[in-house]
């Protein structure tokens, strides 16, 4: 190799225009408005029989410091967004947030009058800290949001299902902690249906419902992690049909979806998939005819919370 061709490389890549560096930010607003809307219809839809609830506005928050510094300028454009903390990226069409006034792009400074703390230099620990202020708060309370230039918004009480919401631009596809729901670009923007969105966003939040994250971190067996893809397959029947969604659309996302999302032995291969959705659906319309208040014995069977 030339000596000087690894310099000539690293100047390249340095020049590199914005624009070609930030090409993918403007999917990501695409994306993140899909998820908040359907993230808001899922966690409010069934919060009458969640067994963990919280404040959710009907938002998906940003921070610039989730972008590389030569990012920035584009990520600051596509956003709206001026200020240097926390951020609405996008928000539910008529989820509180919305009616409240909010707008992508605004600055989120104080919850209730507290301020949103630094707690480090990390891409998302000011958001992280958001979530952390809403989990404390009364679910069916109001909230008052100041945004960075000192203006109140009221929102109207919405409780939901606890779990947060993220499209990410890398790692695996779709993951849940139990505390956050993720799913990459990549697959949201090739999930071209909503109710299929839906679908994905669905079964990742029943693992979080269904508190599989921290029952695996004690015990993680082949046969349990396979049983906790089935029991969130047939969860996700009920969250889809009560945010309004069709739960079908979770068999055609396996229908279309040939490869599977996370190539081991411990996920059920899509037939069983299918078939395990297909028996939820018909065990959810009987228990709701004989009782149009049934909820999903999944969900009935779980402990208390401590």
């Amino acid at each position: 190799m030339h000596p000087r061709l690894p310099l000539l490389l690293l100047a390249a890549m340095m020049l590199t225009p914005a624009s070609a560096v930030a090409a993918d930010i403007p999917g990501l607003v695409r994306q993140e408005d899909r998820l908040a809307a359907i993230a808001w219809r899922l966690t409010t839809g069934s919060a009458h029989w969640c067994p963990q609830t919280v404040p959710q506005p009907g938002w998906i928050l940003g921070d610039q410091r989730r972008f590389d510094k030569r990012e920035r300028p584009a990520a600051k454009l596509a956003f709206a967004t001026g200020g240097e903390g926390p951020f609405i990226a996008a928000i539910a069409p008529g989820s509180p947030a919305d009616h409240a006034g909010l707008a992508r792009g605004t600055g989120i400074a104080a919850i209730d009058g507290q301020p949103i703390p630094t707690l480090g230099d990390g891409p998302t620990v000011r958001i992280d800290a958001v979530q952390v202020m809403l989990a404390a708060r009364e679910p069916a309370a109001p909230l008052i949001v100041t945004d960075d230039g000192g203006r109140r918004y009221a929102l109207a009480p919405s409780p939901g299902c606890a779990s947060g919401f993220r499209v990410e631009r890398s790692g695996p596809q779709a993951a849940a902690n139990g505390k956050l729901v993720r799913v990459t670009l990549r697959l949201a923007a090739s999930v071209v249906a909503d109710d299929e969105l839906a679908a994905v966003v669905a079964h990742e939040l029943a693992h979080n419902i269904l508190r599989h994250p921290s029952e695996l971190a004690g015990q993680r067996s082949v046969a349990r992690v396979r049983a906790t893809e089935l029991e969130a397959d047939r969860l996700s029947v009920w969250l889809l049909a009560d945010a309004g969604y069709d739960p079908r659309a979770a068999i055609r996302f396996w229908e279309r979806h040939e490869k599977p999302l996370i190539r081991a032995a411990t996920h059920p291969p899509r037939r069983e998939r299918i078939a395990t959705i297909a028996a939820e659906i018909e065990a959810m319309a009987a228990a709701r005819a004989a009782d149009p208040a049934a909820g999903p014995p999944l969900v009935a069977a779980l402990a208390p919370l401590e």
